[in-house]
């Protein structure tokens, strides 16, 4: 009899913890998710965002023994403390394609 009364403990235990991390997880998403929409909403930069540096925001480093990949808004390379230009703006003029 004590062993049921174990098993059946040890059961509930492990469903109360499951459910607990399973809510906490469903709790942080969507405040992740609030956060996200108020940050687009009033400006603010968002996490996720900044963190994002795909290939296409990198660009190397000018001095000819580094070349280390930085993000696009670096103003110092990453690798060796070299200040890197600052990015130029370049009109671009768009045609219509029908």
């Amino acid at each position: 009899m004590a062993e049921v009364i174990v098993t059946f403990f040890l059961f509930f235990a492990v469903t109360a913890v499951t459910a607990l991390l399973f809510g906490g997880w469903v709790i942080i998403s969507i405040c992740r998710l609030v956060w996200r929409g108020i940050s687009t909403m009033t400006g603010l930069p968002d996490h996720a965002r900044l963190i994002n540096t795909s290939a296409s925001a990198m660009r190397a480093c000018s001095n000819t023994r580094c070349k280390g990949m930085n993000p696009v808004s670096a103003r110092f390379c990453r690798r060796c403390g070299q200040h890197l230009p600052e990015a130029q703006h370049v009109a671009v003029r768009r045609a219509a394609m029908w």
